[in-house]
């Protein structure tokens, strides 16, 4: 009688434990659909505060272009009372089981001339990479586009490449231009129809 082979068992999906990268890419599409971008509103102004806060010394660094501990009052209320025709701002807000919502993201457009804007972007520590920050800068080309704008610019630190792939990775035409002591400005270009990003 020969012998039976042995057949090692493939487990269900649903009763495997599931591999830590499993978990976070669940972890990752959980929070995304919890997390909703809206324009910034005058009662945001504590809650920015406290986002910036609560950023780490090196994404403060990398967003402001230096070391600062967080934002001041009049400058939150100022980020949070845009004109909406020539100043705009957005918001990533998620709200935590059984907690009131909170900020997670925040967006900016500035005037710089009569047919462009600048942007800065922050997305929290724990939620980099998880494409928040693409929905915010989605939505500010959207707002510029509709608002007749021709051209986003961005300046930032030339040690954050995270920023520059977001920006370069629109579907749009952009251009880094180098500007002096380690500061790159990103010019992305609205008038063109994207291509697939």
């Amino acid at each position: 009688m020969g012998q039976i082979p042995q057949i090692a068992a493939i487990p269900d999906r649903a009763t495997a434990t599931p591999s830590p990268g499993d978990v976070f890419a669940a972890r990752a599409r959980t929070l995304a659909t919890r997390v909703r971008i809206r324009q910034i509103r005058p009662t945001d102004s504590a809650a920015l505060q406290a986002f910036y806060t609560g950023l780490s010394d090196e994404s403060r660094r990398t967003r402001f272009l230096g070391s600062t501990i967080g934002i001041g009052g009049n400058q939150s209320r100022y980020f949070c009372t845009p004109d909406h025709a020539h100043r705009e701002g957005f918001v990533a807000v998620m709200r935590p089981a059984h907690r009131p919502s909170i900020i997670v993201g925040h967006l900016c457009l500035e005037p710089d001339g009569t047919d462009r804007a600048e942007v800065a972007v922050a997305v929290a520590d724990e939620l980099l990479g998880r494409g928040i920050g693409r929905r915010l800068v989605d939505a500010a080309v959207d707002w510029a586009r509709r608002d007749g704008l021709r051209t986003l610019t961005a300046t930032m630190l030339a040690d954050n490449p995270a920023i520059q792939r977001l920006l370069t990775g629109l579907g749009l035409p952009t251009v880094a231009v180098p500007i002096g002591a380690g500061v790159v400005e990103v010019r992305i270009d609205l008038d063109t129809e994207r291509t697939a990003a």
